[in-house]
């Protein structure tokens, strides 16, 4: 990954390159071994780029990259894997090559496939191509919206791109604004911008994945193009179970091999779950392949980072000392630092900047010890949980399309698979929570799950809440913003998609699936970590977003998903004699956040109490400040923080700690530094 950005002044004002030089360097932590800049004046366009070496590590490599004897110039952030099989097929065609990078393969791509380049490509990208010849503009986006695109667009003055928010702060000729209602929403509901375009800044918006843009002279309005659709590419797989795991086992191991390519160091970001350690030690089991038949794989290529959060529930050193007894490998451990808890907190929060139910602060100090190694590239276990059940609420949409189709084995099956993902004091309360779940009148739940998207049906939710889904609607949308945003309204935003996908003919727990891949919960999850891991210079690579992994997942029957007790079946059956049967068959569920019901009662309480109490935050005219802050100092006085409430006041303190510590203007009047005097 690296840090790309672009301006085109379409009023044909002039180009200084000082000016893009500061918008470039904004996003120096992305890419902070190198930057470059080209600059067309006669088009009144400049390209940016700060570099991350990790192919090529030459001159040869910087960006922005030039091919087709001048014609083309891209900025680029990401990898494409399978660059050394393109490689050898370009060249069959008669193209040549001056780097050993996978940059200058797109740009051949390009050059011979057009926007087609795109469906050969196995990877994570965002980059810009300008063709001075045509005097045009192409930027995508991968599939899965792995690399972030953002952009601004004026008609008939500027267009401007980048790769990160925070970098709109630096362009000349454009004021950076929160947009309101849009901070409101990712308040209440923080998984649905991402993945429609848009952000919490006015006139700033993102590439979505699976996406394309042509920006040409004279455009009055900006069109985003899908290329990628995963239904459309869905595949067929064999009829016996066992033959399925095969099958996955092989692709799997491939995907692994793959993002092994690197000319500098490799580690992964281990937790102790399931997916992480799937990835570990497959890698270590594949080990013979790497040195015998695969190109560009370094050395030193497999070191574990855990993060240790002592005394806390979201402590899982035991399950991640297991993964390293098992494969006799190398572990650093990260613990936190108490002393700098609040300062670390508000500064990645503000490099963050976005909002979220939990600070980036812990996972961003595992890439920091990364870096600190010399260790560039993570190779790390996202995407699992949003294909194959890892959350509960996936288990409960399974249960009910197992109990509407009448199938009640497999239903009890289901509902003992959800009551062992927690632990066996909340087992009851979740059982409860699966049943009242399930009494939703058949025919109009299978209506709105079938006809609506999941913001509109969240938007429904709420005006149900006090006759039929009370409790389950209290865990989406809770109770208390009703009353501590008081002027907040739903927002209908429409997708900047030219074709929405549609998933009404798919079964329930299919289309939920569906939106937690691509439109909820993993494109939060895929910017979270984007930003917490380039905060310090270091890539995440996902050999679980494969795409050839994903569409075969996506064409698998439910049955061979979950069941037997378990979710993420097909994953645990191929991992058999691979993992440490501990991990293997683990069921509790924890998640990788921070231990906020831990910190609120601890080394955070004092920070807590002193930003709720400040001015700002009690005159904010986004939200009751004093509603807010007699809540938090009724649950300190008495330490009866339950978790969900912790995450729930966070994002307030996100929000604020945006809106305030950088001096923005929140209706005309300029805010203070963060005030930390009650």
């Amino acid at each position: 990954m690296c840090g790309i950005t672009g301006v085109w002044h379409l009023d044909k004002q002039p180009i200084f390159e000082e000016k893009i030089v500061d918008f470039t360097n904004s996003l120096s932590h992305r890419g902070p071994d190198g930057q470059g800049i080209y600059i067309d004046n006669e088009a009144h366009l400049a390209l940016g780029h700060r570099r991350l070496s990790i192919l090529d590590l030459s001159e040869r490599g910087k960006q922005p990259m030039t091919y087709a004897n001048g014609r083309y110039w891209i900025t680029f952030n990401g990898e494409i894997f399978n660059f050394i099989e393109l490689r050898k097929e370009l060249i069959g065609k008669g193209y040549k090559f001056l780097s050993d990078t996978d940059t200058e393969i797109i740009l051949a791509a390009w050059d011979y496939w057009g926007v087609d380049c795109l469906m050969k490509f196995n990877g994570m990208w965002a980059f810009a191509i300008w063709d001075s010849w045509e005097k045009s503009l192409f930027l995508a986006r991968d599939r899965f919206a792995i690399s972030p695109l953002y952009y601004t667009f004026i008609p008939h003055q500027l267009f401007a791109f980048a790769s990160e928010t925070i970098a709109f702060k630096y362009l000349e000729g454009f004021e950076r604004r929160f947009d309101y209602q849009k901070v409101q929403h990712e308040i209440v509901e923080n998984q649905h911008l991402d993945s429609l375009g848009h952000t919490i800044f006015e006139n700033i918006y993102q590439v979505i994945g699976g996406h394309y843009l042509f920006i040409r002279p004279n455009q009055n309005s900006i069109q985003q193009k899908r290329w990628w659709n995963t239904l459309d590419n869905l595949v067929s797989v064999p009829e016996k179970y066992e033959d399925q795991v095969t099958q996955f086992k092989e692709i799997f191991d491939n995907s692994c091999l793959l993002r092994l390519r690197s000319d500098v160091p490799i580690g992964t970001a281990l937790s102790g779950g399931l997916d992480s350690s799937s990835i570990y030690c497959n890698i270590h089991q594949l080990r013979k392949a790497i040195k015998t038949s695969f190109e560009r794989v370094p050395t030193n290529w497999q070191r574990a980072y855990i993060a240790v959060f002592p005394n806390t529930s979201q402590d899982e050193k035991h399950f991640a000392d297991q993964v390293i007894d098992y494969t006799q490998g190398e572990a650093r451990y990260i613990y936190p630092d108490a002393e700098n808890i609040s300062k670390n907190l508000i500064e990645s929060t503000l490099l963050f900047d976005h909002i979220y139910d939990s600070p980036i602060f812990s996972s961003s100090a595992v890439y920091k010890a990364m870096r600190q190694d010399g260790i560039r590239v993570s190779l790390d276990g996202h995407g699992v949980d949003e294909m194959l059940l890892g959350y509960p609420h996936l288990v409960k949409m399974a249960y009910k399309q197992a109990t509407q189709a009448g199938n009640s084995q497999f239903a009890q099956d289901i509902e003992t698979t959800y009551l062992q993902m927690f632990s066996i004091a909340e087992r009851e309360k979740a059982k409860q929570r699966l049943l009242e779940n399930h009494k939703v009148p058949f025919k109009l739940k299978t209506f709105l799950y079938e006809n609506l998207t999941p913001h509109f049906l969240r938007s429904i939710y709420k005006d149900w809440k006090n006759k039929i889904l009370k409790k389950e609607i209290n865990e989406v949308l809770y109770i208390e913003n009703t009353r501590w945003l008081p002027d907040f309204q739903i927002l209908y935003l429409e997708s900047l998609t030219d074709k929405p996908v549609e998933t009404g003919h798919l079964p329930l727990a299919d289309q939920v699936l569906y939106q937690t891949f691509h439109e909820t919960t993993l494109p939060t999850i895929l910017r979270n970590f984007d930003r917490t891991s380039l905060a310090h210079g270091v890539e995440i690579r996902m050999p679980f977003m494969d795409w050839r992994l994903v569409t075969y997942i996506f064409s698998l029957p439910l049955e061979s998903k979950i069941g037997g007790g378990f979710t993420k079946k097909i994953l645990r059956d191929a991992m058999q004699g691979i993992i440490p049967e501990g991990i293997r068959q683990r069921t509790l569920k924890i998640g990788f956040s921070a231990p906020l019901y831990e910190w609120f009662s601890g080394e955070l309480k004092e920070y807590l109490l002193d930003t709720v109490c400040s001015q700002s935050f009690l005159q904010s005219p986004l939200w009751n400040g004093k509603l807010i802050a007699n809540f938090v100092a009724q649950r300190v006085k008495n330490n009866t923080w339950d978790r969900y409430e912790c995450t729930q006041i966070w994002k307030y303190l996100n929000a604020h700690i945006l809106m305030n510590q950088q001096s923005w203007q929140i209706k005309k009047q300029e805010i203070a530094q963060l005030d930390l005097q009650s």
